[in-house]
C-alpha cells in the first residue's frame, strides 16, 4: 500500500465535509488574480459588483487568513428570517472552526466623514454585525447544529465571532482617522479595512507562495 498524500487526505476529509460545497483553496492564488482583483475593485460602482465578484471569487476573501486545515465561504448566509450576511468565511483549527461575519460597503463610500467621526455607511456596516451576534446569541444551538440535524451546519459559530467590513478605497483615507479606526477595532472586535486590503492580502499570498518552493530546495 503506498502512503496517503495530503492531497488525498484532504479530498478525503472534503468528500465528510457537510459544508464542503463552500470549502475555498486559499493556495492556488497566481499573479493574475491581482490584476483581476484589481480590475474589479476600480470598476466597482456599488457594493452588489464586490458581491458578484466575490461570490465567482471566493478565495480572494481568505488570503487574510493564517495557518489553518482549511477554509470556507459562504456567501449571502441567511440568519433565521430576520438577516442576511454578505459573506460568513471560516477557517479550521485544531480545536475547531473559527468564524468572521464580512459585511460589504461599496468602494466609492467613505469610511469616515470629513470631521472625523464614522460615516452613516461605516455605522451602518457595524450595526448589521452587532445585529448578526445579537442573533447568533439567542439562536447559536440552531446556528451550530448539523444540516442534517435540521440546524444551519455553522459548526462552533457563536455570537463572539469577529468581523471585518470592507469599505471604500485606500487613497480616500485621512491618516488622521486612523487612531479613532484602531480604537473602533479593539473595541468592537470588528476589522474595518478599505478595499485595497484585498489586495495587500493577496500580495503577501503570492510572496509567500513563491517562497514555499525555495524553501523546499533548501530542506
Amino acid at each position: 500500500m503506498h502512503p496517503i498524500s495530503s492531497s488525498e487526505a484532504i479530498e478525503e476529509l472534503r468528500r465528510k465535509d457537510p459544508l464542503s460545497d463552500f470549502f475555498t483553496w486559499w493556495d492556488r492564488a497566481t499573479p493574475d488574480d491581482l490584476a483581476a482583483l484589481a480590475g474589479a475593485l476600480d470598476d466597482a460602482t456599488r457594493e452588489e459588483d464586490i458581491q458578484q465578484f466575490l461570490q465567482l471569487n471566493p478565495h480572494f476573501l481568505i488570503q487574510h487568513l493564517g495557518g489553518g486545515h482549511g477554509r470556507w465561504v459562504l456567501p449571502k448566509q441567511k440568519l433565521g428570517a430576520e438577516y442576511v450576511t454578505d459573506f460568513l468565511i471560516a477557517e479550521k483549527h485544531s480545536f475547531g472552526f473559527d468564524w468572521q461575519a464580512v459585511e460589504l460597503e461599496s468602494p466609492l463610500r467613505p469610511m469616515f466623514n470629513k470631521n472625523g467621526d464614522p460615516s452613516q455607511h461605516l455605522n451602518h456596516a457595524i450595526r448589521q454585525i452587532t445585529d448578526w451576534r445579537a442573533w447568533l446569541k439567542s439562536n447559536q444551538s440552531y446556528a451550530s447544529r448539523p444540516r442534517t440535524e435540521g440546524g444551519l451546519g455553522l459548526t462552533d459559530i457563536d455570537a463572539n465571532l469577529k468581523g471585518l467590513i470592507l469599505i471604500g478605497r485606500r487613497a480616500a483615507i485621512d491618516p488622521e482617522t486612523n487612531a479613532r479606526r484602531r480604537q473602533l477595532v479593539q473595541n468592537l472586535n470588528i476589522e474595518i479595512h478599505s478595499f485595497d486590503y484585498l489586495l495587500q492580502s493577496l500580495e503577501g499570498r503570492l510572496v509567500a507562495l513563491r517562497k514555499i518552493p525555495e524553501q523546499k530546495l533548501n530542506e
